[in-house]
C-alpha cells in the first residue's frame, strides 16, 4: 500500500477532477458543485447542522454533497476520495439515483459502495490505470456523459474558462449571450445547477490550481485567474474547500517530487 500522505488530482473530462489522499482537517465549507466524498480506508463523519458547533454527527463510508450547501466532514484517519462533478453533466442525477438516502444537504451510502472503495483504492495505489479507473467508476457511477446545453450558456462557459482573469460582469455575459441579465440568470442557474457568482469563483479556482500544478507560485497563480491576491485566493479556496491551498499544493509537490516552489 502507498503511504497514506500521497495526494493525486485526476482530470476526468469536463468539469470533474478526482482528488485522492489526505482530508486535512477539513472546516466547514460550500462547494460550487456537487462531491461525492468517499473514506477509503475508514468511514467519514458528516454534521448535521454544520452551522451549529454542538451538532451531531453521522457516520457513512460515502456521502453525496449536493451543490451549494454547507457541509462539514470529520475523518480520524486514512485516505479520501472527493469527486468534484460537472455541472453540465448528467452526475448529479446519476449519482443521487445511487445513493441510499437523500437529505436535505447530502444523500448518504452508494449502493455499490465495496466496488467504489476497492476501485479509488487501486487508483490511489497506482494498481488501476486512470483511464481504466475513470471507465469502470463510470460504468458505476453513472458518470461521465453531459447533456446538450444550452448554446448561448456553453458560450459564456467557455469565454469565463478562456479568460479566468476577466471579471465576467454579469451585463456583459448575458451582452454577449444576447439575453436580458435575469434571463441569462435564470438560465446559467437552469443548466449549470450554481449561481453565477460561485461558478465564476470556482472557475477562478480551478485556473489557479491548474497553474500551481505548473510550477506558478500562489500569487502568481492567484493574479492570473483573476484574484487581487494570494490571500484572497487562499481565503477562498478555504471557503469552498474546507482547506488552505498551500496544504494541498505541498502535497502534490511532494509526490511529484517537485521543489517548494516560489514564495
Amino acid at each position: 500500500m502507498r503511504a497514506i500522505g500521497e495526494t493525486k488530482l485526476l482530470g476526468w473530462g469536463g468539469a470533474r477532477v478526482l482528488y485522492l489522499g489526505p482530508a486535512f482537517g477539513l472546516t466547514p465549507h460550500r462547494n460550487a458543485t456537487a462531491v461525492l466524498a468517499v473514506g477509503l480506508d475508514a468511514a467519514l463523519e458528516v454534521a448535521d447542522d454544520p452551522a451549529d458547533p454542538t451538532t451531531d454527527y453521522r457516520s457513512a463510508r460515502s456521502v453525496l454533497i449536493l451543490p451549494n450547501s454547507l457541509h462539514h466532514l470529520r475523518i480520524a484517519h486514512g485516505r479520501m476520495a472527493f469527486l468534484y462533478v460537472d455541472p453540465l453533466g448528467r452526475d448529479l442525477k446519476a449519482l443521487l439515483a445511487r445513493m441510499a438516502e437523500t437529505r436535505a444537504r447530502a444523500a448518504f451510502e452508494l449502493r455499490d459502495e465495496s466496488s467504489v472503495i476497492e476501485i479509488l483504492t487501486g487508483l490511489a495505489e497506482g494498481r488501476i490505470a486512470a483511464g481504466e479507473g475513470r471507465a469502470l467508476l463510470g460504468d458505476l457511477l453513472g458518470v461521465g456523459t453531459r447533456t446538450k446545453a444550452n448554446v448561448r450558456i456553453s458560450a459564456a462557459l467557455r469565454l469565463m474558462r478562456d479568460e479566468p482573469h476577466k471579471a465576467h460582469r454579469l451585463t456583459e455575459l448575458a451582452a454577449h449571450a444576447g439575453l436580458s441579465a435575469s434571463r441569462f440568470l435564470h438560465l446559467f442557474k437552469a443548466e449549470t445547477g450554481v449561481p453565477l457568482r460561485r461558478y465564476r469563483i470556482w472557475n477562478r479556482m480551478g485556473a489557479a490550481v491548474r497553474a500551481c500544478g505548473e510550477g506558478s507560485s500562489l500569487t502568481e497563480a492567484a493574479h492570473a485567474a483573476g484574484f487581487a491576491s494570494s490571500a484572497h485566493f487562499s481565503s477562498a479556496f478555504r471557503d469552498m474547500f474546507g482547506m488552505m491551498p498551500s496544504d494541498l499544493l505541498k502535497a502534490l509537490r511532494q509526490v511529484q517530487g517537485v521543489g517548494p516552489g516560489r514564495a
